[in-house]
């Protein structure tokens, strides 16, 4: 039998998925999600029957990590701090595009302003030529 990947076609941001159906999507033990659930790199809920659930975007986390360890072979404490790096670093990142769009509007305000007093200045000209 051909195993093929579970992919998420839920548009709910709240929707959670159970740590069974979690470790069948990013094809780790629930033992690890759990491990995880301890080293505080995704947060768990609880679910209205009980059952402990990640959301959507624990699950995307989830794969990252496992990427990580099991490929990369770094400890989930290494792990943490990309995690927390990365994050880090989105921010930044944020921050620089607001600041390179607040930059680009003050240019145009400043574009702006040369032009109207070109203008005022050609017409100054223009006035005192006519005098």
């Amino acid at each position: 039998m051909k195993k093929y990947p579970i992919a998420l076609f839920c548009n709910d941001p709240h929707a959670l998925y159970e740590y069974r159906i979690v470790a069948r999507m990013t094809r780790v033990s629930e033992k690890f999600i759990r491990q995880c659930e301890h080293e505080e790199l995704v947060t768990a809920h609880t679910m209205l029957h009980g059952a402990k659930g990640l959301s959507a975007a624990d699950v995307s986390k989830l794969k990252l990590i496992r990427y990580l360890h099991e490929d990369m072979g770094l400890a989930l404490e290494a792990i943490d701090f990309v995690l927390r790096y990365r994050e880090r670093v989105k921010t930044m990142e944020r921050q620089l595009d607001e600041m390179e769009q607040k930059l680009r509007q003050k240019e145009q305000e400043h574009q702006a302003e040369i032009l109207k007093l070109c203008r005022r200045l050609a017409q100054m000209m223009s006035e005192d030529q006519t005098i």
